[in-house]
């Protein structure tokens, strides 16, 4: 059995707000990556030593990106320790990076109060992988119907490592859930450090394909 490569992920849902977690994280001097799950990908936060180094908020980057994901509103968030940026593209403190966001919240509150009254539209989450790749992180969306992973081009998810099978394993999307099934890989397929043979996926769970350390993230849970 291969050593379990997996960072250390604390799952925080929405138990903090982001801007109390930079200041938790700030103390405490922490290297790792908030990353938020309940929206779209790109989402995150890094931080070097307890101070922001990068943020990606979709196509914002930088202190516009830290900005609009700090204000965001019931984030569900977690914290992969550890995890390390692969840019710097803020140079100041946390602290004025919270003094900016409190900023320009307020802006938009007021500007709120002169506006007439909007609903409230929530997208849905939908299920991907989040590969981790040395120092690069990809994301997989998991669409309805079945796709193969493997390290072979032919598969819909291609994971080009060493330890991945040309057909490692299968995930399926229908209206009962996520399923991954093994497919008689090398190295094997585990789901929370367990190997398996197949499995229904929870809307959080840490998966490992051969060496290479995936995270899922479902709309849906079985």
């Amino acid at each position: 059995m291969l050593p379990d490569l997996r960072r250390d992920t604390v799952k925080l849902g929405n138990l903090l707000s982001i801007a109390e977690q930079i200041q938790t994280f700030g103390l405490g001097r922490k290297t790792g990556e908030i990353y938020i799950t309940n929206v779209a990908p790109p989402a995150r936060i890094n931080l070097v030593n307890g101070e922001i180094v990068d943020a990606q908020f979709g196509l914002r980057s930088g202190l516009e990106a830290a900005i609009a994901l700090i204000n965001l509103r019931d984030p569900q968030t977690e914290f992969i320790v550890g995890e390390k940026a692969q840019r710097n593209t803020i140079n100041i403190s946390y602290m004025q990076v919270l003094c900016e966001a409190a900023r320009v919240r307020d802006e938009q509150a007021s500007d709120d109060h002169n506006r007439a009254t909007e609903p409230i539209r929530l997208m849905p989450t939908n299920p991907y992988l989040r590969i981790t790749l040395g120092t690069e992180i990809k994301t997989f969306p998991i669409r309805p119907g079945i796709a193969f992973i493997g390290r072979s081009t032919i598969n819909d998810i291609v994971i080009n490592d060493a330890t991945i099978s040309q057909r490692h394993a299968s995930i399926e999307y229908s209206r009962s859930g996520v399923f991954l099934k093994d497919l008689g890989s090398t190295n094997g397929t585990y789901v929370a450090g367990q190997s398996i043979k197949e499995r229904w996926l929870s809307v959080q769970d840490s998966l490992q394909f051969g060496g290479v350390h995936c995270l899922f993230i479902g709309g849906i849970k079985k």
